[in-house]
């Protein structure tokens, strides 16, 4: 590899083995060519952003030192212009840093993002103003522009006049048509045709992710955008405002007139990235069980972001169960819905994202939002990372573009405690990682105790690292134990079973349960617990006048529950709207237990009616 300048910002990686694909790669990227090499090697290497040992790609190396026309090979083939190296930057921060407009261009064109921050707080107009190199002004002359565009469509102004292109072209020492020659040949090799960027010809490339898009913004993105003008406390409703991540809050709102949950920064212009690789997976990933966003509301500078998802009545898991900080008397209930239910939608939620081939990263019980009574979502997906598809080689009829959000933030050390060490370490996720999340986050629903007894982040990972792997608390009742044991392995291969086969055994110990009164009271969660959100949705104090049934309950007991179920034409109660109120799922449960124990206790000639009123001999 060519000696490099010393002067760059970070420090360069190096790769393993030279000779090897990754490592030809970035030789030719360091080198800018020859143009056929490259593409003839980019048709059989299978990662096209391989790293070297700083977390770096080919593409990040040539966008740092200017070499336009690898960089756009590279992004023709699929390279992600946003990529994290190990100290967070991006390529967009290398091609700022190089002062080449035309190489900044090509980054932003292929959905390059401005404000993204490395792990010292610099965005990539910090690393123009650091290069110092003669063409930094016209570098910085663009992302002001691209700021002024996007400014002035976000708050319906009139459109910034499009400035010509040819100035940064003629800066670059290199004309468009002849940047787009290499790619013509490359053609001509077989290679696949590059991805065509579909943009706004009077718009050009605008660097703000999910706000770089056709005109009108709405339907482009598929989110409308709110003003923050339009964002207001909720009328006669208290302040429930809580934790979702150490930077981030949730907080209910009214958007003209409608409840939101707003998540936003805890201090405005601190790790804004959070949100951004947030919105990045939330606005591709879509699934009921996952956490609806509504809209996005950016600040008037562009820099702060508000994003807005379904209200969410009762907060996060860990608000329900752990109220009053860890080990500080006994935990709350989860209002509405029993554990089994509660994690089976979370699985059912877990089971989209791997069907996607993506991992969710950083389950835990902050990432699970109770919606309502009944009803819970999973969010914080700021840290999905991509499963590793090792039966898959990408051919060339598959094309190189790359399919859905990359790979999400690494884990605060606040999320240790329920990750596993292969997500801790930055590893490529294995298809078990989010089991061994979802088997702690089950255990520390039934027993209501933080994992690993509330250690810190920092800790939990020494201890992974020593080989000791988590417990199975006695306390998680014996029809789960067997699926929560499954994921408690310390490593991909000492996990047995897979999120399918945990659904299986999860509906499995749920009818067992309900066979077995005395299981509901071995664990600390009970369901029958008052809960005051201190809004409209307020849990009533009473028993449920839904109860759960099981084999030998009197018909009595039957009768009620199937007039409980029934509609009627009185107002129902506030208790059956909120504490007594049972999700579809649950009473579909129910109804076909009752019906198979009629069914198979009738003798010959019997005629069991629910409904007594509609049998004449009673």
């Amino acid at each position: 590899m060519p000696s490099l300048r010393s002067h760059f910002p970070v420090e360069l990686g190096s790769v393993r083995d030279p000779e090897a694909q990754v490592g030809r790669l970035h030789r030719l990227a360091v080198a800018g060519g020859p143009g056929w090499g490259l593409a003839r090697l980019l048709r059989r290497v299978v990662q096209v952003d391989g790293e070297n040992s700083a977390g770096q790609t080919g593409l990040f190396l040539s966008a740092l030192l200017g070499r336009s026309s690898a960089v756009q090979l590279l992004l023709s083939f699929g390279a992600n212009p946003n990529h994290r190296c190990l100290d967070g930057s991006t390529p967009v921060h290398a091609g700022a840093f190089s002062g080449r407009s035309l190489v900044m261009l090509h980054l932003l064109q292929a959905g390059g993002d401005l404000r993204l921050h490395d792990r010292q707080g610099r965005t990539p107009r910090d690393w123009a103003e650091q290069g110092g190199a003669k063409e930094s002004r016209k570098v910085l002359e663009l992302l002001e522009l691209c700021r002024a565009h996007v400014s002035a469509l976000v708050h319906g102004s009139q459109l910034v006049a499009s400035a010509s292109l040819g100035p940064w072209h003629a800066g670059s020492g290199r004309s468009p048509r002849g940047s787009l020659s290499l790619l013509w040949r490359a053609r001509a090799d077989r290679v696949p045709r590059p991805v065509q960027i579909r943009r706004c010809p009077q718009i050009p490339a605008l660097g703000f992710g999910q706000l770089s898009s056709l005109w009108p913004l709405g339907l482009a993105t598929g989110i409308p955008l709110a003003d923050p003008k339009e964002l207001l406390p909720a009328q006669g409703e208290p302040d429930r405002t809580y934790e979702s991540s150490s930077h981030t809050l949730m907080a209910n709102l009214l958007w003209r007139g409608h409840p939101v949950t707003a998540r936003q920064l805890k201090a405005p212009g601190t790790q804004p990235d959070v949100l951004l690789a947030d919105l990045e997976h939330c606005s591709a990933l879509h699934h009921p069980n996952l956490l609806l966003l509504m809209a996005l509301s950016p600040s008037a500078d562009l820099s702060g972001l508000c994003l807005l998802f379904e209200p969410v009545w009762l907060g996060s898991l860990h608000v329900v169960l752990h109220p009053r900080g860890p080990s500080q008397g006994r935990p709350c209930a989860v209002p509405g819905l029993l554990p089994g239910h509660l994690l089976l939608q979370v699985l059912e939620a877990l089971l989209f994202l791997q069907a996607r081939w993506r991992a969710h990263g950083g389950l835990s019980s902050h990432a699970v939002q109770l919606v309502r009574p009944g009803l819970a979502k999973v969010g914080g997906l700021e840290h999905g990372r991509p499963l590793h598809r090792r039966w898959l080689q990408p051919g060339p009829q598959q094309g190189y573009s790359r399919e859905g959000p990359g790979p999400g933030l690494p884990p605060p050390p606040e999320l240790y405690p329920w990750l596993p060490l292969e997500l801790i370490c930055g590893d490529t996720p294995a298809a078990t990682s989010d089991l061994y999340s979802f088997c702690i986050l089950a255990q520390e629903v039934f027993t209501g105790e933080l994992p690993w007894a509330g250690r810190e982040g920092p800790e939990v990972k020494a201890k992974l690292e020593a080989g000791e792997s988590p417990t199975l608390d006695p306390l998680v009742p014996a029809p789960y134990q067997a699926l929560v044991q499954a994921g408690l392995g310390l490593g991909p291969a000492d996990r047995w079973g897979s999120l399918q086969n945990t659904r299986y055994l999860l509906r499995e110990a749920m009818a067992q349960a309900l066979k077995t009164p005395e299981v509901t009271g071995h664990c600390r969660v009970q369901r029958a617990t008052v809960w005051d959100s201190g809004s409209s949705l307020t849990l009533g104090s009473g028993p449920s006048p839904c109860p759960i049934l099981y084999p030998g309950s009197s018909p009595t007991a039957r009768v009620s529950l199937h007039r409980c179920l029934e509609p009627s034409s009185t107002a129902p109660s506030p208790e059956l709207i909120t504490g007594g109120l049972f999700s579809s799922l649950q009473k579909m449960d129910l109804l076909e237990e009752i019906l198979a124990e009629l069914q198979g206790g009738c003798q010959l000639g019997d005629k069991p009616s629910l409904n007594p009123a509609l049998d004449t001999d009673s």
